[in-house]
């Protein structure tokens, strides 16, 4: 994504006329470590869907990131990252359990830009989209580096403090599939260091940037899933060495790269479970990093293969149409064909399948 300072691959949003649909009390709620962790570290995780490692616009223990996020009169969430020259925003919609996780159907989409962040403010362009010039003004209401915060290691640091961004935050989605402008927001600024120190078995992923070359690393938690990318597109996939002793997990991955866009189709299921469909998609747009997700579980008939898995059809449901098809010569050649096309926030019928794209179908043994 950005292609001069460099980009992302995915997350973590905007108020005055938004402000009347969510309460004080509700955005006065102290959050615990956990899930500031989980908030600031989103970004980097949805990139690790598309195979991104840290880069040199990943946050580092010493640097402080700010969040806030908040729920637009439409129903959409907002949400808003940011450290060094980093800034993030986020928009979705499904549900999402208390760490911020997608819970059930649910659509994401990142907007990252190159900005400038400090303990008291945050400025970002996102051109056309709008814009963010907020400054904080804590309010002295603070996260200590307790056990009822969450902390695994207690020590009388400050892990965070919270407060009141004024100042403008506008934005319009592409299409104008929603659209918000704000200059009061609720939230914080977390102290990265002592965040991980209170929690030291904690990774902070980077953002890396969409013009760096990386090996493929495993995806976050997406809806209760862990979709592991490696193996897709790739000549030598990742095999369990022992066998496994739940239910066995059937993976299909399909993914498709050019030079400034990257896409990923994954369906999995455990046993004879329901069946679980994710897509993503990262795409540069001048100095600006998109990256969209949609995440969807479907009864087990949406996604059929053989035994010998030379076969397999995928038919998830909403914001999915259509069908995929993946097939395996005698020789060994994949191919991946069909209708298959997703939704994205921002992006309407984006096709998942072709001879572009590298499929492979796993499963656990």
């Amino acid at each position: 994504m950005m292609k001069s300072p460099g980009a992302f691959l995915a997350v973590v949003a905007m108020m005055a006329i938004l402000w009347a649909s969510a309460s004080d009390a509700v955005a006065a709620r102290t959050p615990s470590a956990a899930a500031l962790l989980a908030r600031v570290t989103r970004p980097g995780d949805e990139l690790g869907l598309l195979g991104q490692s840290s880069g040199p616009f990943g946050p580092s223990r010493k640097e402080t990131a700010a969040e806030l996020k908040f729920t637009n009169r439409d129903g959409y969430r907002f949400s808003v990252v940011a450290f060094g020259q980093t800034v993030a925003l986020s928009v979705s919609n499904g549900r999402e359990d208390l760490r911020g996780r997608a819970v059930g159907r649910s659509s994401t989409t990142t907007y990252l830009a190159h900005g400038k962040a400090t303990p008291t403010s945050i400025q970002a362009s996102f051109g056309d989209r709008g814009r963010i010039d907020l400054r904080f003004r804590p309010s002295g209401r603070e996260l200590h580096a307790s056990r009822h915060a969450g902390c695994r290691r207690t020590s009388r640091s400050v892990v965070a403090k919270f407060g009141l961004f004024v100042g403008e935050l506008r934005f319009r989605g592409e299409g104008g599939y929603t659209s918000a402008e704000t200059h009061r927001l609720h939230g914080g600024t977390v102290d990265l260091a002592a965040l991980l120190a209170c929690r030291p078995d904690a990774k902070l992923p980077g953002l890396g940037g969409l013009s760096t070359p990386s090996q493929p690393s495993p995806g976050p938690i997406v809806g209760g899933t862990v979709l592991r990318l490696r193996g897709a597109g790739s000549s030598s996939p990742s095999v369990p060495t022992h066998p496994s002793r739940g239910p066995k997990r059937t993976t299909l991955l399909a993914s498709l790269k050019l030079p400034l866009s990257r896409a990923v189709f994954g369906a999995r299921m455990v046993g004879t479970g329901s069946a679980r469909f994710l897509a993503a998609e990262e795409v540069t747009e001048g100095r600006i990093g998109i990256l969209r997700l949609v995440s969807v579980s479907s009864p087990q008939s949406s996604f059929s293969f053989d035994d010998t898995l030379a076969d397999a059809a995928v038919a998830p449901p909403t914001p999915f149409s259509g069908k995929g098809v993946f097939q395996q010569g005698p020789e060994g050649a994949e191919s991946w064909a069909g209708s298959l096309v997703v939704s994205f926030l921002g992006a309407p019928k984006v096709p998942l399948t072709g001879s572009s794209f590298r499929a492979r179908l796993t499963q656990s043994w």
